[in-house]
């Protein structure tokens, strides 16, 4: 996989995480501070081995919001509406699988081929494997990669969700000054 990125927006991004992003392969959105909020992981690296998440996100405003909500119980309230609703079902699985199929299509053959020898479950979920790497398609496992590929995509419905709970602050200088 190609890595296209800034050196500064790395330097950011390690600031942000508190440590250097594994397997970063770039940026795919921005805050409307101009700061990354959510960064491309490459799915797999020499260095690293398999990654299956394939966006992180990096804003610290988000993070630390949806960890809020996950605290509250939103995981368990949103695994309840999915039970209960069979659209918010089938626009789930359409976004498991497209993210599947991004993930998938980030590898190159040689990838491909030497984990196809050597580790053909890893494959498998690098293949198959939904949001976050998360193989059970009927829960949810994170709602920071749900949100991650929404900002990216905006095809994820549980993203969305959250999304409708947190939003871009209308200032924020967490990232220049490294406290919120």
């Amino acid at each position: 996989m190609r890595c296209m990125y800034m050196e500064d927006e790395l330097a950011v991004i390690t600031k942000q995480l508190g440590r250097e992003p594994e397997n970063f392969a770039g940026v795919r959105a921005y805050c409307p501070f101009d700061y990354p909020a959510v960064v491309l992981t490459a799915p797999y690296s020499k260095e690293n081995g398999v990654f299956p998440t394939l966006y992180w996100l990096s804003c610290p405003y988000l993070v630390k919001s949806v960890a809020r909500l996950e605290d509250e119980g939103l995981i368990r309230e949103l695994t309840e509406l999915l039970k209960r609703d069979t659209n918010l079902q089938k626009e789930l699985m359409k976004a498991h699988q497209k993210y599947a199929l991004l993930r998938f299509s980030y590898l190159d053959e040689s990838e491909k081929e030497l984990l196809s020898d050597k580790s053909p479950a890893i494959l498998r979920v690098l293949r198959e494997a939904g949001v976050g790497g998360i193989m059970d398609k009927q829960g949810i496992k994170c709602l920071h990669t749900h949100l991650a590929d929404y900002l990216v995509n905006k095809q994820n419905p549980i993203g969305s969700l959250v999304w409708q709970k947190t939003a871009w602050p209308s200032e924020c200088s967490i990232c220049m000054t490294g406290s919120d």
